[in-house]
């Protein structure tokens, strides 16, 4: 594995689309993202590049969160071309998950799993580069003044695939999505 971001001699720089320049094989599929999504992209906690058996380079995405509150989030995006595109996109994403929920929750409610989601979909259906989605949690964080339990974040997660009616059966890039409870910062 190459991890590409955050580094310390980047400044700890957190990636957008840019992230598709580090690899010679990816920088077709950056000029492709633009029939997907807006240009900047979301920014990503974490990037690394990953072997397969067979030589062939994949991308592991992380987002991280410390708390159960940072899960809520609203799409952002008021250029109406940009809002157009991210919910087709995140329309044809829903599909590829089996969900047939509203597309408020997923732009309203939790839009950065939604997007996290659609990259994660983007990049291995569309682009045909194998990714995975690591959802890192921390356990027990104090760095936001409140702590949050394995088992609440466990509860947390059923809670957003139930709301976002993804069905754990529906697509195979669930394989391809991790999810961590490291334990968090204390005092």
């Amino acid at each position: 594995m190459t991890w590409y971001s955050p580094l310390e001699n980047e400044n700890h720089k957190e990636y957008r689309n840019e992230f598709l320049d580090l690899e010679d094989d990816w920088k077709k599929a950056k000029s492709q993202m633009k029939d997907y999504w807006p240009a900047q992209g979301p920014r990503w906690d974490g990037i690394a590049m990953v072997r397969g058996k067979d030589g062939r380079k994949g991308l592991l995405l992380v987002e991280a969160k410390a708390h159960v509150k940072e899960m809520r989030s609203k799409i952002k995006a008021t250029d109406s071309q940009s809002v157009d595109l991210i919910e087709r996109t995140i329309r044809e994403t829903k599909a590829g998950f089996g969900s047939e929920s509203l597309m408020h929750t997923w732009l309203n409610q939790y839009y950065q799993l939604s997007n996290r989601l659609a990259y994660l979909y983007i990049l291995n259906e569309k682009m045909k580069i194998p990714t995975w989605l690591a959802l890192v949690n921390f356990v027990d964080d104090e760095s936001l003044g409140k702590e949050t339990s394995l088992d609440q974040w466990l509860d947390h997660y059923q809670e957003v695939f139930a709301d976002m009616n993804i069905k754990f059966d529906s697509s195979s890039l669930l394989n391809r999505l991790v999810t961590i409870f490291p334990k968090g910062l204390k005092g």
